[in-house]
């Protein structure tokens, strides 16, 4: 294929909000790489919620989970991507269904990460595979912009406000007395094996009300995570409360507009740094150098890392996460809030 200045890409990060936002700076980097290219992203409904109206993309494209077992999505898509005639298809997943996408639009050019960070028949799909040498994985998606000559661009996510989203949460905020300075607790997670205790997130919730005068808002994704956002609730004596349910969108204006974020490894967490608001990350089963908020506001806490297999994480306790005491995540809190009076102790 001719080198061109403005070619058609397609990015196939298909699932996992906190993946999909951390791929973001890859889609700003190939923006700035290509100011006139035609960028497309093939995302899941989920993802999709957090991509649309980004400014670097000029389409989105979505596909039902499991559209791989489905032979009229298999053609649908099909023909759809071939139709788009794209150049070059950044898998950034590496699994077959991102790479089954790829190899459907017919693109010369199809970039993944060799195998190992590219997983069943990613790699034997592709044209181009990247070894990766960076173990953050934004820096690693990053890398596959070294096959079009991308190297060490800035992290960018640039996620726009959604201005209706923005109203609605204002109003919201209004009603729950949390108009001017408030933090946000999440408590879910995908896992079990990544979630904090209820009754430690209240007492945080009477730390930052006592000491800060810092109204808390605990946000939640299903039904389970509703229960342990009303324990919560009830336990932080008024420090806290529960947030009513709301889209993505109306979350990313929520974290947007909090002084701090405090929950653990999941897709929550990712998008209230990307929108750059202080996080104060809990980790357990999840290695902090992997996937740890990226910025000079971001705090880690770990007491020490589980080593385990994804499939292990799936299915194990959460004895990592448990040994976070209450004291270490107000301890990062205060590192945040009042670095100077700590240095100067």
């Amino acid at each position: 294929m001719a080198e061109t200045d403005s070619p058609r890409i397609l990015i196939i990060r298909l699932s996992a909000l906190g993946d999909a936002i951390l791929t973001l700076p890859l889609l700003c980097a190939l923006r700035e790489k290509y100011p006139g290219a035609h960028i497309t992203w093939l995302a899941e409904p989920v993802a999709a919620q957090i991509l649309a109206g980004h400014p670097c993309l000029d389409q989105l494209l979505t596909v039902r989970k499991g559209w791989l077992k489905r032979p009229g999505e298999i053609l649908a898509i099909r023909r759809k991507l071939q139709d788009a005639k794209f150049d070059i298809v950044f898998d950034v997943q590496g699994l077959t269904k991102s790479a089954a996408a790829g190899w459907l639009s017919g693109a010369p050019r199809r970039i993944t990460f060799a195998r190992g960070q590219a997983r069943e028949l990613a790699p034997n799909l592709a044209t181009e595979l990247v070894t990766p040498r960076q173990t953050h994985v934004v820096r690693r998606y990053l890398e596959l912009g070294q096959a079009v000559d991308i190297y060490s661009p800035s992290i960018e996510f640039r996620l726009p406000i959604d201005e209706q989203a923005r109203s609605e949460v204002s109003a919201i905020r209004r009603e729950m007395d949390r108009a001017r300075n408030f933090a946000v607790l999440n408590p879910g997670a995908g896992w079990f094996s990544k979630t904090w205790m209820p009754q430690r997130f209240a007492d945080v919730a009477k730390h930052l009300s006592d000491k800060y005068q810092l109204p808390s808002l605990v946000t939640w994704g299903n039904e389970k995570e509703a229960d342990w956002a009303e324990e919560i609730a009830q336990m932080s004596h008024g420090a806290a409360a529960v947030a009513p349910k709301l889209s993505l969108s109306q979350l990313k204006e929520l974290y947007r507009g909090a002084n701090l974020f405090v929950g653990c490894d999941t897709g929550p967490l990712h998008l209230a740094a990307a929108v750059e608001t202080p996080c104060i990350a809990l980790f357990g089963v999840t290695p902090i150098e992997l996937c740890r908020p990226l910025g000079p506001h971001q705090k880690v806490v770990q007491a020490y890392y589980q080593p385990l297999t994804s499939r292990q994480r799936a299915r194990a306790g959460n004895e990592a996460m448990r040994a976070i005491s209450t004291s270490m995540v107000i301890e990062a809190i205060e590192s945040l809030f009042e670095p100077q009076s700590r240095e100067a102790a």
